[in-house]
């Protein structure tokens, strides 16, 4: 009865088996395409950020990051700096930057990223170094930023 149920699934497999490959290869093609990115699914996102959250971002197709940051700590802080990494590429900001109580950033500019092409998603993970002014004490917030390249 074993030799039967064997014979069976060995059947189905000489059978149906080039198709679950072709199934498979064609899922890594098109993974390898980029077509299961799920940046090119999710809009724009900040995900992650506490005290110093990041309030508007974009990437250019020359490859800047562009973030405004806002000062949800409850004290007047310092951002001590950005490190943002895209891929294997990081960039780091290091301007000081005083901030009260609900206050927006100027633009902050990382530059030397990839180019990339208008409509490209991408992920960015951002630390945002900063201090408490009251305290004196460091503090980072970190998160990542999903979006597509605009101009």
């Amino acid at each position: 009865m074993n030799f039967r149920k064997g014979q069976a699934a060995l059947d189905f497999l000489m059978t149906y088996g080039w198709a679950i490959a072709l199934v498979v290869i064609i899922a890594a093609v098109l993974f390898a395409l980029g077509i299961f990115d799920v940046s090119n699914f999710i809009g724009s996102r900040a995900a992650g950020f506490s005290g110093v959250a990041v309030k508007g971002w974009k990437l250019s197709p020359a490859g800047d990051l562009t973030v405004k940051v806002t000062n949800e700590v409850g004290q007047l802080i310092t951002i001590n700096s950005v490190n943002a990494t895209i891929g294997a590429n990081s960039s780091l900001n290091s301007t000081s930057i005083p901030l009260a109580v609900g206050e927006d950033s100027p633009d902050i500019v990382l530059g030397g990223f990839s180019p990339q092409t208008a409509g490209t998603g991408y992920t960015a993970k951002v630390v945002i170094s900063y201090t408490d002014r009251s305290s004196d004490f460091d503090y980072s917030s970190s998160g990542t930023l999903t979006g597509k390249a605009t101009e």
